[in-house]
């Protein structure tokens, strides 16, 4: 498939699921009738055979080819890879909430002991669980392409200084060049995503799960590395841990800016704690109790508290003070315990219910709508002109007057 027919199907197939939204609607409001299941459910049909075909087809075209070295995505890579498949949730999530809202309908007017309208409901159900597996997909490929070049930028909030000769910090609200190098990387794919999730209209529920997606990667990845950095050499020290923490709250800083602090704030809560910890002053950190660390730091687990504390750098020849032995009753817990977070507990995606973003029983008040019915004309008669011999071709169809 070449690229010129590559970026004209998408940009024709990510709009299927709005179109044929509004052209149910268009067809009830125009032929005087209400939501007739069995002609809308063959349009349906139709509709759902384009949403799962379209979606083969934008996950071919973001499936890395076998046995080709995989290069790290910039966010601008991102963003142009990024934005079919974020149509394409985007209008699927209109059209799901656009039949919810229909069905609803059927529902309250009908008669409910009518055996007819039981097995349209049940079809009904049935699209409506095809659109749902269509919004996962979407959503999973998504996370996949940003947690994937997260992957090679976070390294740098835990190895990079802030406190470069000369340099300010910036305050809140900064913009990204004046961040330090370190981290305009991983603010720089947050950026993307941001402007690409505004630019497609997504659903603000699905905004807000996919930057909840985002920072609970972020977390346990620099989390995970923190640890794996304290087993093989000196690593937990106050220092080290203070431009850590420094780098930890600009990128807060600018999250909370761009209207994520709150998200970034609770999923980032563990990481958090853990440098806390690892800030403590020597002086200070030596005499805290087992017990009084637990306290200050309820979301680490012994066996993460444990492993911190054993690898923190005191001094040359000093081990860790009697203090910091763990309870006899949770001795259990640190040698059996796993330091690691685990990607697979990652927050279930969550559809939004309803509360459609376009008003579709509104009048068209103007041409764009006819416009894409052409455009995903014309893509359909030259698909069906290309299976048949060269002399049974025809040219374009004529347009005709909306």
């Amino acid at each position: 498939m070449c690229s010129q027919f590559r970026v004209h199907a998408t940009c024709v197939l990510v709009q299927v699921p709005a179109l044929s939204s509004l052209g149910l609607d268009f067809y009830s409001c125009e032929m005087g009738v209400r939501f007739n299941p069995q002609l809308d459910l063959h349009l349906g049909v139709w509709t759902l055979w384009w949403v799962v075909q379209g979606s083969r087809v934008l996950f071919s075209f973001h499936s890395h080819p076998e046995g080709v070295p995989e290069v790290p995505l910039t966010p601008e890579a991102v963003s142009v890879e990024l934005r079919p498949l974020m149509l394409w949730m985007a209008n699927t999530t209109e059209l799901l909430s656009f039949v919810q809202e229909k069905v609803l309908e059927m529902e309250k007017e009908a008669d409910q002991e009518d055996p007819q309208l039981c097995n349209d409901l049940e079809l009904c159900d049935e699209a409506m669980a095809l659109l749902d597996e269509v919004i996962m997909c979407t959503f999973q490929q998504s996370v996949y392409y940003l947690t994937k070049t997260l992957y090679s930028t976070l390294p740098a909030l835990l190895d990079s200084n802030p406190f470069t000769a000369g340099a300010e910090l910036p305050g809140p609200g900064a913009e990204l060049e004046a961040m330090p190098p370190g981290l305009r990387p991983t603010l720089g794919v947050f950026q993307a995503a941001l402007e690409l999730t505004s630019q497609c209209e997504l659903h603000p529920d699905l905004v807000s799960q996919t930057f909840g997606y985002l920072f609970f990667f972020s977390n346990a990845s620099l989390l995970n590395s923190l640890m794996e950095r304290g087993q093989g050499r000196p690593f937990y020290q106050w220092s080290r841990a203070v431009q850590i923490r420094t780098n930890l709250d600009l990128v807060l800083d600018w999250l909370q800016g761009a209207g994520l602090g709150d998200i970034a704030t609770e999923f980032f809560r563990k990481l958090s704690m853990a440098v806390n910890l690892l800030c403590v002053p020597r002086t200070s950190l030596v005499k805290a109790s087992w017990s009084s660390l637990r306290t200050d730091h309820p979301t680490l687990t012994p066996a993460q508290l444990h492993h911190l504390l054993s690898h923190y750098q005191l001094g040359p020849g000093q081990g860790p003070p009697p203090v910091w032995d763990p309870l006899p009753t949770e001795r259990d817990a640190v040698e059996t315990g796993d330091i690691f977070e685990s990607f697979s507990s990652h927050p279930p995606l969550i559809l939004p219910l309803g509360s459609s973003r376009l008003r579709l029983t509104g009048p068209v008040t103007d041409d764009a709508l006819h416009r894409e019915l052409r455009r995903l004309r014309h893509l359909l008669w030259d698909l069906e002109q290309q299976e048949l011999p060269a002399n049974h071709r025809h040219g374009h169809p004529v347009a005709t007057s909306p």
